[in-house]
């Protein structure tokens, strides 16, 4: 007996009317993709048949994905080669091997900012302002950051012997053994006894945290900084600092905002298209977490972007934060990566935007005007900061950052003139003054919007544009002479003409054409009601000899 289980007649009808209108659509999309590779894969054919050298193949390969990501004109979506994944992955984890140091360029050597807390480099004794000289056998002088890093990397283990030259001028040679590194995202306001200081006001319980990038460790890093201070007392204010935060992990951010959220929306994220089916998603927060409570002032600037603008704008438009500084960024957009087969690499993309409690998305667009983007500050909380005066404020911010023997004087209490004057840093004073104002009336000031200055970053690209424009004068000016230059006889006429009264009287006037070492070529006499510019295009003038008597023509 076959104890198959039979389908019913209706079932089999059924089955074959879905297989008659998927397959052919399914079939006709397989045969639409085979048509759109059909003139790439001639084209490399043709190229490895015909082309005077043999191709790289690989290097075409790479070439046409690169290309096909760049067609699609958004600066976040991106092709990162076989050879640039592992530092792609590190800066998206934070996780790396190395010796954990904060590093920079300085006159063609690679320089110690400062080794990180508890790093392989501190512990065998790297300190912030050494110059790496050599790295084993390679030599730094002239070479690029990045490839010096790539020497520090390495086996969780294995040793690198660096050549420093100190501060002191003096040079030595220091063994530091490679050791797993999460890059910390969380800083204080300053080093004392080379542990971060958190505190602005201790006897207020006024606080400070600088966040540098969202990673799955920033909110763990977060709660353990500011652990301590909650067992000495209530935190009575939090100044959470996301100025030159480019962004990071989509999930840290939501993280971060729902710990001083009690309710209410964080973000919600949905593609554009039309003909995508993803349905809306929110991200809310719950009660129950411990700053939720806490009375908070958000630091932005034009250079604080994606994941700090999700929590900037939901702390701003569920009314939770004071925001000071500048329009942020406006970055709305959400990545993915994917890795591609046989180990061609990576390709992160865009496949959705934010979208603020408010409603509104974002996300910087060239047709849309001006107050669409980004996140802006509170009213009457506008502090502008040209280029120049964000350079100064980190530069100086360092020299308090660095693990160092010489650490700076620190005031117990970080008040605003010391924060203006020795920490250089107006928007960082003007919080302190929202946060003591609200420690001793609980309640914020009344600001006025109307005292707000004009947007900083539309002033900035304006003078940016506006740069640009007088350079590329300057440029065309020196080009223009370059061909005159190299036009030889015509530039001598060329140069003749700059200046040329139009309601000159020419007629009868002769003119010496000359060539670039000075020899006479001939000389021109300009006919009666002669245009002499399009004379010497056409060359239509009359010869003179030099006798200055009429030649014959």
């Amino acid at each position: 007996m076959n104890t198959r289980q039979i389908l019913p007649p209706i079932l089999l009808i059924a089955m074959a009317a879905i297989l008659a209108t998927t397959l052919p659509s399914a079939i006709a999309g397989r045969a639409r993709n085979y048509d759109w590779f059909s003139p790439v894969i001639d084209t490399r054919s043709i190229l490895m048949n015909g082309f005077v050298e043999l191709p790289d193949e690989s290097a075409m390969q790479q070439a046409a994905i690169e290309a096909i990501v760049e067609s699609l004109d958004d600066p976040y979506t991106m092709y990162v080669a076989p050879s640039h994944t592992d530092e792609f992955q590190k800066d998206l984890s934070g996780h790396y091997v190395g010796i954990g140091a904060h590093v920079n360029g300085r006159a063609g050597r690679l320089e110690i900012l400062s080794p990180m807390d508890g790093s392989p480099a501190l512990e065998a004794g790297v300190r912030a302002g050494d110059v790496i000289l050599m790295i084993d056998d390679f030599d730094t002088k002239g070479q690029p950051v990045q490839t010096c890093i790539d020497e520090l990397l390495g086996e969780p283990g294995s040793e690198v012997r660096v050549h420093v030259r100190h501060t002191d001028e003096s040079e030595e040679w220091l063994t530091v053994v490679r050791q797993p590194i999460t890059a910390p995202t969380v800083s204080g306001l300053a080093r004392h006894n080379q542990a971060w200081r958190y505190h602005l006001d201790e006897s207020r319980g006024l606080a400070y945290a600088r966040v540098n990038q969202f990673t799955m460790d920033t909110v763990p890093q977060l709660l353990e900084a500011l652990e301590p201070l909650t067992r000495q007392g209530p935190l009575n204010g939090l100044v959470l600092d996301l100025r030159g935060n480019p962004g990071g992990a989509l999930p840290a951010a939501i993280d971060m905002a729902e710990l001083f959220l009690d309710g209410g929306e964080i973000v919600s994220i949905a593609p554009a298209r039309e003909d995508r089916t993803d349905e809306r998603r929110t991200a809310t927060a719950s009660p129950g977490e411990a700053f939720e409570g806490t009375p908070m002032v958000v630091l932005i600037d034009e250079h604080s972007a994606s994941a700090s603008e999700i929590v900037a704008g939901a702390l701003r438009d569920n009314n939770r934060a004071m925001i000071v500084g500048e329009r942020s960024f406006g970055k709305g957009s959400v990545q993915e990566v994917r890795p591609l087969d046989d180990d061609m690499g990576m390709l992160k993309f865009t496949t959705a935007y934010y979208f603020v409690p408010s409603g509104r998305n974002i996300h910087r667009r060239r047709h849309l005007p001006d107050e669409a983007w980004g996140v802006d500050p509170s009213p009457g909380c506008v502090v502008p900061e040209t280029p120049e005066d964000m350079l100064k404020r980190v530069e100086r911010r360092w020299v308090f950052d660095a693990i160092t023997d010489d650490e700076p004087d620190l005031p117990q209490v970080a008040d605003e003139a010391w924060l203006r004057t020795e920490y250089n840093d107006p928007a960082l004073a003007e919080a302190m003054t929202l946060l003591r104002h609200h420690h001793a009336h609980q309640d914020w000031p009344e600001l006025d919007e109307d005292e707000d200055p004009a947007f900083p970053p539309l002033q900035a690209d304006l003078d940016a544009a506006l740069d640009r424009r007088e350079a590329f004068e300057r440029h065309l000016v020196q080009l223009n002479d370059e061909i005159l230059r190299l036009m030889g006889s015509e530039a001598t006429v060329e140069r003749g003409l700059v200046g040329l009264d139009e309601d000159v009287d020419m007629a009868g006037a002769e003119i010496t054409l000359r060539a670039a070492d000075g020899s006479t070529l001939g000389t021109w006499r300009v006919a009666e009601n002669e245009d002499i510019r399009a004379s010497l295009g056409a060359l239509e003038l009359e010869p003179v000899t030099d006798d200055g008597k009429d030649d014959a023509g």
